[in-house]
């Protein structure tokens, strides 16, 4: 495996200003943004899996609101002791980026007491999910005795509240914006922003430094008009749903790396080379330092999808 700086090194390379909390204080993976705002930064996972999920911590007058639990049990044990290291103020709501279970692993710590919060259509997505679900949790308690003991406690979570298109709450002194993502990334997608922080917690419609996951009802358009829009708040921070913290420039690459896929996708097409011929042949050189490359074949489907769409379109 390629070596790579540390996510706590890419954190400050990429925000610049972004305060780092003493690792002795909150853990390695917990950074300052702002007062008051911190991220728990997932940890690298091996053989090219790509970063775990991240997870918002915001702490206002009336209480904590937390964008996401974690990916693991013990991640999200290790974010509910950095909340109790930060303060006393219970959770007052958990708001849901997606649907995935990579964002809900510690659903069951922090709710009840917290609101969950998250964008309609997530309940029914996370009750088809829940007849799998406790052959899930068994498996994950047999894997070690440190998950089986994060685990302890653990119950399925469902939101208290869905929202269609946009929704705010104002908890204490700060205002969370929930804006909903058309099929930009899972079944049910949220950014969260702050205004007055200037701090973005932009889901996964967009990922740092790797290729990100494009399934079928998911297409790139979509995905370029949540990105236009999230760009136009003009944030100073973006939080990424897995990978380091940074700014607008996580958007434009991805942009970028679209609109160079769809012309060599295009030029092929119009060379006569099917689908599988292109997924063989196509090379994309300038990103050959992502991560998570096992998802190029999607990203190509994707594209090829768009450019026949637009064939289809011009012939009409």
């Amino acid at each position: 495996m390629r070596a790579r700086p540390t996510l706590a090194l890419a954190v400050c390379i990429s925000l610049l200003t972004v305060c780092t909390v003493a690792a002795q204080d909150l853990g390695p993976n917990v950074h300052k943004l702002k007062d008051g705002v911190y991220v728990y930064v997932g940890s690298d996972r091996p053989n090219d899996a790509g970063p775990e999920s991240n997870c918002g911590i915001v702490i206002t007058q009336a209480g904590v609101v937390l964008i996401d639990t974690g990916q693991t049990p013990t991640a999200s044990r290790a974010i509910q002791a950095a909340v109790k290291k930060l303060t006393s103020q219970p959770i007052r709501y958990v708001v849901s980026t997606e649907t995935h279970g990579d964002h809900h692993a510690g659903d069951y710590l922090f709710s009840p007491p917290g609101v969950f919060v998250a964008h309609e259509g997530t309940i029914a997505t996370l009750k088809d999910r829940e007849p799998g679900d406790p052959a899930r949790v068994e498996r994950l308690r047999a894997s070690s005795p440190e998950v089986r003991a994060a685990l302890e406690g653990y119950h399925f979570v469902l939101p208290q509240i869905e929202y269609r298109e946009k929704m705010t709450l104002n908890v204490g002194e700060r205002t969370f914006e929930l804006f909903y993502l058309k099929n930009a990334h899972s079944e049910a997608d949220t950014a969260v922003w702050l205004p007055k922080e200037r701090v973005l917690f932009s889901a996964s419609v967009a990922v740092n430094n790797q290729f990100n996951v494009l399934r079928p009802w998911v297409d790139i358009p979509d995905i370029l008009a949540a990105t236009k829009m999230l760009k136009a708040l003009s944030p100073e921070f973006v939080i990424p749903g897995h990978g380091a913290p940074g700014t607008v420039k996580i958007f434009e690459d991805q942009e970028q790396f679209y609109a160079l896929l769809v012309d060599r996708v295009a030029k092929m097409v119009k060379d006569g080379k099917s689908l599988d011929q292109i997924k063989k042949e196509l090379q994309m050189p300038e990103y050959d330092k992502w991560m998570t490359k096992d998802r190029i074949p999607a990203n190509i489907d994707a594209a090829y999808n768009l450019v026949a769409a637009r064939l289809v379109f011009k012939s009409n």
